[in-house]
């Protein structure tokens, strides 16, 4: 059975948890990325152009004297200021260049933006869809606005606006635009943006299969911007495919959901995003079969970018999976181009926990045609159960080596600057090799994964790396709990790596971890993070803050007396007894 193990309920009854400790924290203000990556600077409400919601660290937890600038330009209004997201409306000032937060004297990293023409539009409970759609007369429902905005458009959603009957194919949001295509441009991508600080629901619980999709009816549909939507469906909150899309900052659920798919699936996709989501209470309780995943990027999805997601609490199988399937075997034979092994995949800066298989399992992979990486992840308590459908596997990280059409994958999965605990409860003879913190499943020899700067801390019963340990490879990182580290990796640091509160979430390093300066020097590959050569750690610290980077996820920064919050911490998460 499934143990109770933490619930996030709010940021207040969280803080209770967690004292006043050394940890690694900077002064300096970061961000990490905005919704919205070009817009207008005029129009809207006020004539004040788009607004612009923007994540990251150490802004404080109110304004003051702390600004915003746009290309160098002051923003117009200030809609929401917290010490990890900003809401900005532009304004005049606003010009193409870097959106840059200056708190004090200390100024951010800049994030890139384009003032662009294009129009904005509003959806409100008040408004009729007969209306223009302006702030003084917005439309009334989701689909007008879908299907009405042209490349470049954004459409703001205000509070209480709900889309809870069918639009079109089984969907309570189908993307296309009445049977035709529906897509912005690489630089003018179409957007439904919740308004700022608005609770906007698409679907309800045991409802549709589909909150939001992009049906399978040969026209094309690219270049969306999703944002800050709550996303609930019957199986799955999203299922969508094309290039250009970028999802962020949404809440998805699918309870009592089963099928072999994700709540939140991709297919056929490519240069897409998946930032800042929280995904939560998906599957069936206690467990639903081992093909229903939280987070699914399937069948041809090439160049993705998973960054800083929050992913917990599900009775799915595996929390994050890549698994690229032929769509018409067995008919097609050697004649079906769809199904080959995934590329150029970047995941970074997720916390997961609590899942029934794998933490992050690259199930179809082909890094020799493109990076396939694994950085700045917190992954704890995973693995725990067998689903309905035994001979699943149970690693936090894992390399299935699967190939269901063309050559087998071949090259090195980098894994690294990650923090594990707790991988793999489940020792059930149905876990096929893979349990552990790391797993390889097996795949041509040359399939390697290559572990640097990772801290592991297992509990007694669990392993440490499974599978295939030939096709594992490593260096620099910390083992503890169940014995000395294994021998396919070198200069393995065999201590306990004091974390500020392992039972309570928190895998912060403790200000005297021997994880501290005991790192390589290794930059992410990520071409969708602006300035990957500017290493930080999922807090946003630089790296190194000592003599050399720290091990795991987080860089201890030198000095500073802070309070713990655990990473990526919701302001109000649904509780899943577990």
């Amino acid at each position: 059975m499934r143990t109770k193990f933490i619930k996030f309920l709010s940021i207040a009854s969280i803080m209770v948890v967690f004292s006043t400790v050394m940890l690694a924290q900077t002064a300096t203000p970061h961000l990490f990325y905005s919704d919205l990556e070009s817009g207008p600077n005029t129009g809207g409400q006020n004539n004040n152009g788009a607004f612009v919601t923007l994540w990251g660290k150490g802004f404080g937890s109110t304004q003051g004297t702390s600004s915003v600038t746009v290309g160098g330009g002051s923003v117009a209004a200030y809609e929401l200021w917290s010490d990890g997201k900003i809401i900005v409306q532009l304004g005049a000032g606003a010009v193409t260049g870097n959106i840059v937060v200056k708190v004090g004297s200390a100024a951010s990293n800049g994030v890139p933006f384009t003032v662009r023409a294009g129009n904005i539009f509003f959806v409100s409970t008040s408004g009729n869809d007969a209306n223009a759609g302006t702030f003084a007369a917005p439309w009334r429902t989701i689909p007008k606005a879908k299907n009405t905005i042209a490349a470049g458009d954004i459409a703001y959603i205000e509070n209480g606006v709900t889309q809870t009957t069918e639009e079109n194919f089984t969907a309570y949001l189908s993307m296309d635009n009445n049977g035709s295509g529906n897509s912005g441009t690489a630089s003018a991508p179409k957007a439904l943006v919740a308004y700022p600080n608005a609770t906007v629901t698409v679907g309800q619980a045991g409802g549709l299969h589909y909150g939001i999709r992009t049906p399978n009816i040969g026209v094309n549909i690219d270049y969306w911007v999703i944002s800050q939507l709550h996303i609930i469906a019957g199986t799955q909150a999203m299922d969508i495919g094309g290039a250009g899309w970028k999802i962020v900052g949404n809440e998805m659920q699918c309870p009592n959901a089963d099928d072999q798919v994700g709540c939140f699936q991709m297919s056929g996709a490519n240069q897409a995003k998946f930032w800042g989501n929280e995904v939560h209470n998906a599957g069936i309780n206690p467990t639903s079969s081992k093909y229903y995943h939280a987070v699914y990027f399937s069948t041809d999805s090439n160049h993705i970018d998973v960054g800083w997601n929050h992913i917990h609490d599900n009775f799915t199988c595996r929390a994050l999976q890549f698994h690229s399937s032929p769509l018409c075997s067995p008919t097609c034979g050697s004649g079906d181009t769809t199904g080959f092994d995934q590329y150029d995949l970047h995941v970074h800066d997720n916390l997961i926990h609590g899942d029934n298989c794998n933490g992050i399992n690259f199930a179809t992979v082909d890094p020799s045609k493109g990076t396939v990486e694994a950085y700045n992840n917190v992954i704890y308590h995973v693995g725990l159960m067998d689903p309905l459908q035994l001979g699943a596997s149970f690693s936090c990280i894992y390399v299935a080596g699967i190939t269901n059409n063309g050559t087998p994958g071949t090259g090195t999965v980098q894994v690294f600057n990650n923090t594990l605990s707790d991988c793999a409860a489940n020792n059930s003879s149905n876990a096929s090799g893979s349990r552990g913190a790391f797993g390889v499943g097996g795949g041509p020899s040359t399939l390697l994964m290559n572990l640097r700067n990772n801290v592991v801390q297992q509990n007694a019963g669990e392993i440490y790396i499974d599978g295939s340990l030939s096709q594992i490879k490593g260096d620099h990182n910390l083992w503890y709990g169940v014995g000395t580290g294994p021998t396919q990796t070198t200069n393995n640091l065999n201590v306990d790596p004091l974390f500020v509160n392992r039972s309570g979430g928190d895998l912060h390093l403790n200000s005297t971890s021997p994880a501290k300066d005991a790192g390589l020097t290794i930059a992410p590959a990520d071409s969708f993070v602006p300035n990957p050569s500017q290493v930080r750690d999922k807090d946003g610290t630089p790296r190194p803050q000592g003599t050399a980077f720290d091990l795991g996820a987080y860089e201890l920064a030198v000095g500073g007396t802070t309070t713990s919050t655990p990473p990526n911490a919701p302001g109000s998460v649904s509780v899943v007894v577990h």
